[in-house]
């Protein structure tokens, strides 16, 4: 529950200057029904919130350290909260400030009455207040005199902000007058306002800020506490038609507690935008731009974030030009490596990004490679000012090079340097041969080689994960291997780069390069390095020439070291880029070792993407590594230098928790097979369910702001759906739903018809037979699908099936003894064919 914004810096005010120096109150939080505190403003609302104390919910909500607790002590951490949420001070934000509890106790038990200031420092520990004065008031004193205790504290500088009151009337948040104004708050009234008759005066407001693109936060202990804020935030907008988007993002993202375990964001630009996106996720429906953590996943562990930087291929006209505009820290980092280039290159940066008459295209090897290096870099320290500092960095390729800056083994003008001669290098060697990818493993690579007599002229460059391969060598003979894997229905492509990168035939200047990189002086790095040319962490100050020279004509071992990084305890991998070229054979990686199911897809996240507008694309990938655990400032890169004014918000809604409504919430949201096929429904609703559920998934993919527009008969292509909302696609109907569904889902069931059709299959065998059955039903659709690409051909017939087999094997073993867990190794022995005669024969029985 701590934040991570500033607390205001304590007071230097001399002592003469402190007890002059007016007390404020700055919150106010009261029961429903009872009297004004402080006199309104002539024409306004009462002063302050008013809340319905929810004990049980405050329990809930604080768990073991309130057990026991009585119902005076919860209300009164009810009244707090609420009262520090009307100031905008996130509790947690206190934990190290010199807090004072001011209490008057209407209540008495043995357990909580051992001194005269039980109930203050109750509440003062119950929120991890660690300094402070602690003063609790008989029943009989008026809840006024905790005001004036607490003013003449503050007076005297025996603490820098205190809270006061009772639960019978109300609790304020007071400040001394000079901190208030420095730390840019909310004046409410003057401390003598309390109880009095003065009405108190209404303090400066800053203009509305213009609208844009600004995220809603979100954050709860439950989905039913979410699901709430939204419902009590859309009330907020409805009742008052000038409030601005601007303002709402800001008061939320600086006033609010966001580390809670539930949570949501919702990017809009407009009234309609922000009613649309609350409506749906106080319902718990689909909108454009809304992010939720998706049913049953935990946000523990999602914090640690590896950057990782992709080499050749996300580049793009155009790419990050908003970024340049719109962010200071991303414009200062690439006028830095515009520096760092400048006397290395015969071109400005800058100059070629923008496109400027005269400047050379994003086409030459020689350009395009630096260009890479520099916005990779850029885009990193935009993500770091935002929170999302690298955990550990990795790299393919030219990624390398980058991944090693940001760690911090090489300076800024040395990884420049090591990045231009390296694309020099390929430069030079252009034209003297191809590189090519390809979607199988290398295990079934090389029998093509071999069958096509082609070892020695095109050879292994790489894998990005496990069906991700590499493969470079003379042109034609790369030709040949990419036709004949096309042939059989193998998704390949050459690159057409002219050259054969990462392979031994790749013809550079070795002398030339270690004479070039020669000063380079790597140092230990800031951040964990892992090495795509040895697969694993690597010691930084190896980083020298010869080891930039091995990663030219060497394998890329990317799909190892994601491993090493998943084994070393890293789950959240952010694509640094201009768009994403490896979070494919990552996210494949992950599934391949088990790590990735359903709702921790969602820890692999990419930047920037093609053609898309770069604010929107970046505030969605701080909102999906937000929404999984990891914690990003909001108040950093969407509002700095252009604020919204602060805005009075209702309060945490503690009443929802500890209740059965979180589970409601979820069923709302669709999240689970059994809010799909629940008992009761007929067959034709469950249908009907699943295909709405595709629609609305698709329609958010899309960002459509009508789900109705999405046809279900109308194919993919046809809808404009791209291989990376494919994904994203399919990796909402795995959150959603809970099933494992294969990457290639849009490509095997090309329309949305289709794809509902198969999860309803799925589905509906977990309802009628329970959750053990849902493997038989994937087992099903593994071996169709397997039957349909051909690989259960024997051997003889395609050297390529071996290996395939072998790997299908293991696969359907896996599955198998889930249905077995108990019988170590059952079917270690059996074969293919064996093992789905045992899904025909005796499992179906079952």
């Amino acid at each position: 529950m701590t934040s991570r914004l500033p607390w205001p810096e304590p007071d230097r005010d001399t002592d003469a200057d402190a007890a002059d120096s007016p007390i404020v109150i700055v919150g106010l939080a009261a029961p429903e029904g009872v009297p004004d505190a402080v006199r309104p403003v002539a024409g306004s609302g009462p002063v302050g919130v008013r809340v319905r104390c929810a004990p049980a919910g405050v329990a809930s909500f604080f768990g073991v350290s309130v057990r026991g607790a009585s119902g005076e002590r919860l209300s009164a951490l009810h009244l707090v909260w609420a009262a520090l949420e009307d100031a905008g001070i996130v509790p947690g934000s206190l934990d190290d400030a010199e807090v004072g509890v001011f209490l008057v106790r209407t209540e008495k038990r043995d357990e909580e009455a051992a001194g005269s200031d039980a109930l203050a420092t109750l509440v003062g520990d119950d929120l991890c207040w660690r300094r402070g004065p602690r003063v609790t008031l008989g029943a009989t004193a008026p809840t006024r005199a905790t005001v004036e205790s607490a003013a003449e504290h503050l007076r005297r500088g025996k603490c820098d902000v205190a809270v006061a009151g009772s639960v019978t009337d109300a609790v304020a948040i007071l400040r001394r007058g000079s901190t208030a104004v420095r730390a840019g708050e909310r004046v409410l009234a003057p401390a003598e306002a309390f109880g009095s008759d003065e009405p108190p005066t209404r303090g400066e407001v800053p203009a509305p800020s213009a609208a844009r693109l600004v995220p809603l936060v979100l954050s709860g202990r439950s989905d039913a506490a979410v699901a709430a804020l939204a419902r009590d935030l859309l009330a907020r907008v409805e009742a008052d038609p000038e409030l601005s988007p601007a303002d709402l993002g800001w008061s939320l993202a600086t006033t609010r507690t966001t580390g809670l375990g539930r949570r949501a964001v919702l990017l809009a630009a407009d009234r309609e935008d922000v009613m649309r996106g609350l409506r749906a996720a106080a319902e718990g429906g689909s909108a454009p731009l809304l992010f939720r953590t998706a049913s049953g996943a935990s946000v523990e562990g999602g914090g640690r974030v590896v950057h990782v930087f992709p080499g050749l291929g996300s580049q793009w006209r155009g790419m990050a030009l908003d970024l340049l505009d719109d962010s200071e820290v991303f414009r200062a980092r690439m006028e830095d490596c515009a520096r760092a280039l400048e006397p290395l290159v015969p071109w400005s940066l800058l100059d070629v990004l923008r496109g400027v008459p005269g400047a050379p295209a994003l086409e030459d090897v020689d350009v395009v490679l630096p260009v890479l290096f520099a916005v990779s870099v850029s885009l990193s320290a935009l993500w770091s000012a935002c929170g999302v500092a690298p955990a550990a960095t990795v790299g393919a390729s030219l990624g390398e090079i980058a991944a090693a800056q940001v760690a911090g083994a090489l300076t800024l003008a040395e990884a420049a340097q090591v990045a231009v001669l390296w694309s020099r290098m390929q430069a030079e060697a252009a034209g003297e041969g191809e590189l090519a990818a390809a979607a199988l493993s290398p295990d079934e690579l090389r029998p093509v080689l071999e069958a096509r007599h082609l070892r020695g002229r095109v050879h292994f460059a790489g894998a990005n994960g496990p069906r991700s391969v590499l493969l470079g060598g003379e042109h034609a003979a790369v030709t040949d291997v990419v036709e004949t894997l096309a042939a059989r229905g193998v998704p390949a492509k050459k690159l057409n780069l002219g050259l054969a990168a990462h392979t031994p035939g790749l013809s550079v200047d070795a002398a030339a390069f270690l004479t070039g990189t020669a000063a380079v002086a790597p140092a230990p790095a800031a951040v964990p390095f892992y090495s795509s040319l040895t697969g694993g962490a690597f010691e930084t100050t190896g980083l020298d020439g010869a080891y930039w020279l091995r990663n030219l004509t060497s394998e890329v071992r990317f799909e190892t070291a994601v491993r090493a990084l998943w084994a070393a305890g890293h789950h959240t991998f952010l694509e640094v880029s201009p768009h994403p070229v490896l979070l494919g054979g990552v996210q494949e990686t992950l599934e391949d070792i088990g790590a990735v199911t359903g709702a921790a897809a969602s820890g692999v996240v990419g930047t920037l993407r093609r053609g898309q507008d770069g604010v929107t694309e970046w505030l969605s990938a701080m909102a999906q590594l937000y929404v999984r655990g990891v914690a990003v400032d909001w108040t950093a890169a969407p509002f700095r230098g252009r604020e919204g004014r602060r805005i009075a918000l209702p309060t945490y809604p503690f009443g929802v928790e500890g209740t059965d409504r979180a589970q409601s919430a979820a069923t709302a949201q669709g999240t689970g097979p059994e809010a799909l096929f629940s008992a009761g429904l007929t067959a034709g609703e469950r249908s009907y369910a699943v295909e709405e559920l595709v629609r609305n998934q698709l329609a958010t993919v899309l960002r459509h702001d009508d789900p109705a527009a999405v046809a279900l008969e109308r194919g993919f292509l046809q809808s404009g759906l791209d291989s990376l909302q494919a994904v994203e696609l399919r990796n909402r109907l795995s959150e959603a739903t809970g099933l494992q569904l294969p990457t290639t889902l849009t490509f095997d069931h090309p329309t949305p018809a289709a794809v509902a059709g198969l999860i309803g299959e799925l589905l509906a065998v977990r309802t009628d037979q329970g959750p053990q059955s849902v493997p038989l039903a994937q087992l099903d659709a593994l071996e169709a699908e397997l039957l349909a690409s051909g690989l259960l051909r024997d051997g003889d017939d395609d050297p390529g099936s071996a290996p395939a087999r072998e790997r299908v094997a293991a696969r359907l073993r896996e599955l198998l003894d889930r249905l077995a867990p108990d019988e170590e190794d059952e079917f270690g022995d059996a074969s293919l064919e064996e093992l789905l005669d045992l899904v025909d024969d005796e499992l179906r029985q079952s």
